[in-house]
């Protein structure tokens, strides 16, 4: 049985009934996938293409939401979702906008679907459109990095069309290469005497100071430290440390030293949110609740942080032309690992990277600076 909103999702961008908020969350409701999958399997039955009275809006859905994995923890997570789900949607708006121009430009146009009759000069377009349009932070262009992450996902998605031949051009070879130069790269680097400064402004608040340290002294995502429950701390019997236990980015599980300080900082965290501090693993409470005692949504946690950093106004701060995120703290773990003497392989894995290219990257300058010629020399012979 066809799922009359997911059909007619062209229909609600082209008319714009309801908000674009709207159409996100119908895209991220998974109640409809399982009948997707029934009428895959029919028309597999019948030798027919899996996809073959799909629409639009039903194959951006099943992109969104196809299972890749046997275990559900090793799916895509719900952030990653949504990201998708933004990214195709805005290229689908884009489209839709188009759609009297495409009819007069396409041979043979084909009713009641755009992906269809897109062509390779289409997806050109598109392309020097986003890369030119005011839709970035403070009315500008985006950022290399962000255009880079909407057209790696697009032209994953248009290769995925092709190869399920719900399209007949390989639209995805026309996206022209969107990688970063070096210089363009973010620079996302936080040294010690920086993070020093933030934690010295919020000593006397617990709320803010909890955060902070549990950021720069475990190294976790802040989606990691959202979902985090107070049941999944647990005191080491051998080494007589507390720990924290979870499950991270991509399934991977993770078991965190808490070092006392930052320990000490979690109770503080949690007697002014007037919540138990007392160790129970059969606790399925936050770590960190919010006023409300639930858990932070990973957003609204993360722009938490950012605000409290801005509000300090330190130095370091003004001279800087980003906001500096929860995940600046990564950075900064891998960073001063690296200065108490810790192996590239051991940063890599605490933080969870599957490839050694990404914490090289976030070591690049400390290792540009531990090679630096100029250290071999005698300076007293000048």
């Amino acid at each position: 049985m066809r799922n009359f909103s997911l059909v007619h999702i062209g229909t609600e961008v082209r008319e714009r009934r309801g908000d674009f908020n709207k159409i996100v969350s119908l895209m991220l409701d998974s109640k409809y996938y399982d009948a997707l999958e029934e009428r895959n399997e029919h028309h597999q039955r019948k030798n027919e293409n899996m996809f073959s009275d799909f629409t639009d809006g039903e194959m951006m859905y099943y992109y969104v939401h196809q299972r890749k994995h046997i275990r559900k923890d090793r799916e895509r997570k719900e952030n990653t979702k949504t990201e998708y789900v933004r990214i195709l949607l805005q290229f689908y708006q884009y489209a839709v906008k188009s759609e009297s121009f495409l009819r007069q430009d396409v041979d043979y146009y084909i009713e009641e679907t755009i992906f269809k009759n897109l062509r390779p000069w289409h997806i050109r377009n598109y392309q020097d459109y986003l890369s030119t349009a005011l839709l970035g932070k403070g009315g500008q262009p985006y950022s290399p990095a962000t255009l880079d992450a909407k057209m790696t996902t697009l032209k994953s998605f248009m290769k995925w069309l092709h190869e399920t031949k719900y399209i007949q051009h390989p639209l995805h070879k026309e996206i022209l290469s969107t990688s970063l130069s070096e210089q363009e790269i973010p620079n996302r680097d936080l040294y010690y005497h920086e993070v020093k400064q933030l934690l010295d402004y919020y000593k006397d608040h617990p709320i803010n100071y909890g955060l902070l340290t549990m950021l720069a002294m475990t190294g976790l995502r802040v989606q990691e430290i959202a979902k985090a429950s107070w049941g999944d701390v647990y005191l080491d019997s051998l080494s007589g440390h507390y720990r924290l236990r979870g499950v991270g980015k991509g399934g991977k599980k993770f078991d965190k030293l808490l070092h006392p300080s930052l320990y000490e900082r979690i109770l503080a965290f949690r007697e002014r949110r007037h919540v138990s501090t007392a160790l129970n693993s059969s606790d399925q409470g936050p770590l960190f609740p919010t006023k409300d005692g639930v858990y932070y949504q990973y957003k609204n946690l993360s722009n938490y942080i950012v605000r409290i950093i801005e509000r300090t106004e330190l130095p370091f701060i003004k001279e800087r032309n980003d906001r500096i995120t929860p995940h600046y703290f990564r950075h900064f773990y891998a960073i001063y690992s690296r200065q108490q003497g810790a192996d590239i392989f051991l940063i890599q894995k605490e933080l969870g990277h599957s490839d050694r290219k990404t914490t090289e990257r976030y070591l690049e300058k400390v290792l540009q600076r531990e090679q630096e010629i100029g250290l071999m020399w005698k300076e007293q012979d000048f």
